[in-house]
């Protein structure tokens, strides 16, 4: 039976001291000096067909490393009959997002019948006093063909605090923001559509990029937009690209949006 890294008792001394405060933001500065590498220890919460309601829940866990804005590691996943799965992950952080994908199953110990999902999508950086979390809805599909699963949400912290960033006394005040951006259809098999909104006239850019951060392809350039809505074709044809995750990464006068997008086979 796989073993969690840490204790039950201290687990549960750091799931009452975490849940004391609300989540709050990284400042800009802060996500500037972020390093996710370490260990994480939390839930996986797998949704029901409808994705309103919990079908089961697994212990979760990350080891992450850290180069730049790509990052690499394993995820332990743990069902509570001792079944687990160690499996190889990899991703890039965007601004405040760790954009994942799970992919390759290390080890494992289950029924036969039983096939794990692979997990990926977007986890929001946040913290908690110095705690660091990753947490949010993320997607699972299976893994030869990208086909969804349930998908469900993730809540992760990282056990040792030690050099995740440099901390910030002070914080902007939050600002509305009315521009916004997200894909249709999504997952897809050979194209979509990329929409973005944007409140003022402004210079855009907006490219896609791989997983392991690699850009394959440049929809906007520094272009000069009014403001409005904009649909921006996609088409995974005669890029060579195989099935997988991608991210849409926006920048609207500097500030950057994104969003996972899933091709199937």
């Amino acid at each position: 039976m796989k073993k969690l890294t840490l204790t039950f008792a201290a687990i549960l001394v750091l799931i009452t001291a975490i849940s004391a405060q609300a989540l709050s933001d990284l400042s800009t500065n802060e996500l500037k000096t972020i390093d996710l590498s370490g260990k994480y220890i939390g839930k996986r919460h797998q949704f029901n067909a409808d994705k309103k309601s919990i079908m089961q829940s697994f212990e979760y866990e990350f080891e992450l490393k850290q180069s730049g804005d790509i990052i690499s590691g394993v995820s332990t996943i743990i069902k509570a009959n001792g079944e687990y799965a160690d499996i190889k992950l990899r991703g890039m952080i965007i601004g405040d997002k760790l954009y994942f994908e799970e992919y390759e199953i290390q080890n494992q110990d289950k029924d036969p019948n039983m096939v794990w999902c692979f997990k990926t999508g977007a986890l929001n950086i946040k913290k908690d006093g110095e705690s660091l979390k990753l947490v949010g809805n993320t997607e699972s599909y299976m893994a030869e063909y990208y086909i969804p699963c349930t998908g469900g949400t993730t809540d992760l912290t990282k056990v040792d605090n030690s050099n995740n960033f440099k901390i910030e006394e002070a914080t902007a005040p939050t600002v509305i923001d009315a521009n916004s951006m997200n894909v249709f259809p999504n997952p897809f098999i050979d194209a979509t559509k990329i929409n973005y909104s944007i409140a003022n006239a402004s210079t855009v850019t907006l490219d896609v990029y791989d997983i392991l951060g690699k850009k394959v392809a440049v929809l906007e350039n520094n272009t000069t937009k009014n403001p409005g809505t904009y649909n921006v074709d996609f088409s995974a044809k005669g890029l060579g690209l195989s099935a997988g995750v991608f991210i849409a990464k926006l920048s609207v006068n500097g500030k950057i949006y994104s969003s996972e997008m899933v091709q199937m086979k």
